[in-house]
């Protein structure tokens, strides 16, 4: 007797995401609050992840790289900016412009870390 089942066989491939267990428990936690409804079928972490993949926006990503900068990243572009405004300059000078507090104007005028005043 031949299977005249019309419903085909999905054949995916899963591969495991490396998250924090509060990142893991705030998305199960989030899942649970949707899925509650029992009128539409299960909201799983892969379509909730492709639908935030599918709506993020330019300004999304610039936010999530901003979230990511670090002093290190900092100086090298604010020296690239600095050598692109003033011209360049060797790295003894940089690092005792940077030490001796020459380029704090500079440094709070532009860079993307907040800056403390000095006190």
């Amino acid at each position: 007797m031949k299977n005249t089942d019309s419903t085909t066989k999905k054949n995916y491939n899963y591969t495991s995401i490396r998250v924090k267990d509060k990142t893991k428990d705030d998305v199960t936690k989030f899942l649970e609050k949707v899925n509650k409804t029992e009128d539409c079928g299960k909201v799983t972490f892969d379509t909730l992840i492709g639908y935030f993949l599918e709506k993020v926006e330019k300004e999304d990503i610039e936010s999530l790289q901003l979230k990511t900068v670090t002093w290190s990243h900092e100086e090298k572009r604010l020296r690239k900016l600095w050598e692109k405004k003033k011209g360049k300059v060797s790295d003894n000078k940089w690092k005792e412009m940077l030490y001796l507090g020459q380029l704090g104007e500079f440094i709070s005028s532009n860079s993307r870390l907040k800056v403390a005043a000095n006190v």
